[in-house]
């Protein structure tokens, strides 16, 4: 064994301080509600303004593609017209075309007629004429 001095005092070692993790739960739940509430604003935000934009822009390609349709439609009419109008002069200048030749043949026909009538009429008229030549 060992010599202990009887007069020099008994020096004990103090208690080791109890540690306290509540400073650190705090900290640590202090945490956790900043890391919550930052991806809250990060998500939030910008998804609005994102879907907002998207809507926007779909809207104005639905304005532009209705535009563009429209002007389809306005372009299909006019051409339409443009052919209906086509086909009734094509079929009005046949028209006049057949109608003047029909006009021409009644006048050939109505000169033939008038001039086979007026041989005829001379030829009755005159009796002093010899008669044709008979072969």
């Amino acid at each position: 064994m060992s010599n202990v001095d009887p007069d020099y005092p008994n020096r004990t070692t103090p208690p080791a301080p109890r540690q306290s993790y509540a400073g650190w739960m705090a900290a640590g739940a202090v945490a956790v509600v900043a890391i919550v509430a930052i991806a809250y604003m990060a998500t939030s935000r910008p998804a609005d303004q994102t879907g907002q934009q998207a809507a926007i822009a779909q809207q104005s390609q639905q304005a532009a593609a209705s535009a563009q349709s429209a002007q389809a439609a306005q372009d299909a009419s006019t051409a339409a017209q443009s052919a209906q109008q086509s086909s009734a002069q094509v079929q009005q200048t046949a028209a006049d075309q057949a109608a003047a030749e029909r006009a021409r043949a009644q006048a050939s026909a109505d000169r033939a007629q008038s001039a086979d009538q007026s041989g005829r009429d001379a030829s009755a008229s005159s009796p002093d004429s010899p008669p044709p030549p008979q072969q």
